[in-house]
């Protein structure tokens, strides 16, 4: 029962968010301008699931006034969907900008894996994510967004793990 995106720039942070049938969690790490991520999904209504870690090269700028926290690197998923499993690994990325660094931001993620790095059942993945953020305090921030988790399987179907809106929480530390 884990994982979401999550751009940390702290020591760590964790993201939970919920819909009306789905549960996704993760748990993110800095070392430097790295950022691992262990995290996962798991929908009731369809009793698909995955599971990720990643790997992320991952920074906080700021241009012209505005925050932008941002991460490019990849994740490896092991998928449970429609009944077949695949694992994959996803190149991609996060992104979370702050318009004149106020407390209110969008976000957005997108890991994709193409049939060359997508096996067991599976043909493609995709992982993709938006988000818009409100900083309630600093490091903890209230979100609602719409996400879209789908595999190409082998025998020519293309399931979505899960699709949908959420809302969630973000805390780093």
């Amino acid at each position: 029962l884990l994982a979401c995106a999550s751009v940390a720039v702290a020591a760590g942070g964790m993201d939970v968010s919920l819909s009306g049938h789905t549960i996704e969690a993760q748990y993110a790490a800095n070392a430097g301008s790295a950022q691992t991520t262990l995290g996962g999904l798991y929908n009731d209504d369809n009793k698909n699931w995955f599971v990720q870690g990643g790997l992320l090269a991952s920074g906080e700028t700021e241009t012209g006034g505005s925050r932008l926290d941002a991460g490019l690197g990849g994740k490896l998923y092991a998928v449970h969907v429609s009944g077949k499993d695949l694992l994959a690994l996803g190149l991609g990325g996060q992104v979370r900008w702050f318009p004149g660094n106020h407390s209110v931001g969008i976000g957005g993620h997108a890991f994709f894996a193409p049939s060359v790095v997508t096996f067991v059942d599976g043909e493609k993945f995709w992982d993709l994510g938006l988000r818009v953020e409100v900083e309630l305090v600093r490091n903890s921030t209230l979100y609602a967004g719409y996400r879209w988790v789908k595999a190409e399987l082998t025998n020519h179907t293309s399931p979505y793990v899960d699709k949908g809106a959420h809302v969630g929480i973000r805390i780093d530390f």
